[in-house]
């Protein structure tokens, strides 16, 4: 079977350089902050920046701006799927792997933005694979199943399931959404920044049952409630602040005189039951001539009765 990894970006933390050109050894883990000395390359440390500066507007403004979210939605997966690929599969040079990632997270976002289901469809799908993995997360770590074929099931079942009540539901599993995967981006873009892609190598590693490679330290942990914390406060400000729907202006008539059967007809309140009673006869009394129609010209010699 293929294995499809989380790259790691640098390896300082992983290796011993030996003098003599052996082959290098694995270098031991503490779990100390000392462990976290690595370079920040400027190729993930851009991925890692946008998605904590795009997690921040989703979690924030993601309902009240509705395009740009489902932009930046499309935008981010897309970029991020490319790039990962690109990492595990591509030997091109970085400046060509950014300039491919670039071009197809804005295809993405451009298709995302237009196509209004598809946006839709899309930011289910990424908040629905973040629940997902978390679930996973917590059933591999109870050594639950040992077949691959339950977190495959399971990441499809469940982001399929949240992107069609995306669709069907907007606004409030939007707003569900919107925090779920900004979320997400933000505790991704952190963990890079503090431990180089440590916590989401092992999340990865164990859900998928592939080897484990190292242990998790207590700033793992940390970067991992950063997760539930930034939903939630996402969940809060879009419900109680950006998320609400604009109040539509009552719709008050100066001119009240119409008929019962006028599509304008507005019925009185109680107070004013003498003017229901005058617009309900108004309804139901026949029409009128004009005045004009009975008006005869003075000195008029056709219309005159002598005639």
């Amino acid at each position: 079977m293929v294995s499809f990894s989380i790259p790691s970006t640098s390896a300082n933390n992983a290796t011993l350089n030996t003098p003599n050109g052996s082959q290098p050894t694995l270098k031991p883990f503490s779990c100390e902050w000392s462990d976290l000395n690595f370079s920040i390359s400027y190729g993930p440390g851009i991925a890692a920046s946008l998605c904590v500066l795009i997690g921040g507007f989703h979690i924030i403004v993601g309902f009240k701006y509705q395009r740009i979210t489902l932009f930046a939605t499309g935008c981010s997966s897309a970029a991020l799927l490319t790039y990962l690929i690109c990492l595990e599969r591509s030997s091109l040079a970085v400046h060509y792997v950014l300039l491919i990632t670039a071009a197809l997270g804005i295809f993405g976002g451009i298709l995302c933005t237009t196509v209004i289901f598809c946006g839709l469809f899309t930011s289910g799908i990424v908040a629905g694979f973040s629940v997902a993995i978390t679930f996973l997360f917590g059933l591999a770590s109870l050594d639950v199943y040992q077949s691959i074929s339950v977190p495959i099931g399971v990441l499809i079942v469940i982001s399929v399931v949240v992107a069609g009540a995306n669709v069907w539901w907007k606004r409030v599993v939007l707003i569900l959404t919107s925090s779920i995967y900004g979320a997400a981006l933000i505790a991704g873009g952190l963990d890079y920044f503090v431990e180089d892609l440590r916590l989401l190598r092992h999340v990865w590693e164990k859900v998928l049952l592939f080897e484990i490679t190292g242990r998790l330290c207590f700033f793992s942990w940390i970067t991992f409630g950063v997760w539930p914390l930034m939903c939630l406060i996402g969940l809060l400000v879009q419900f109680l602040k950006t998320g609400k729907k604009p109040s539509k202006p009552k719709k008050e008539f100066i001119n009240k005189h119409y008929s019962a059967g006028s599509p304008f007809y507005c019925a009185p309140e109680q107070d004013d039951i003498e003017m229901s009673e005058l617009l309900m006869d108004q309804g139901r009394a026949p029409p009128t001539q004009s005045i004009a129609m009975d008006y005869i010209p003075p000195g008029s010699s056709l219309l005159s009765k002598e005639d």
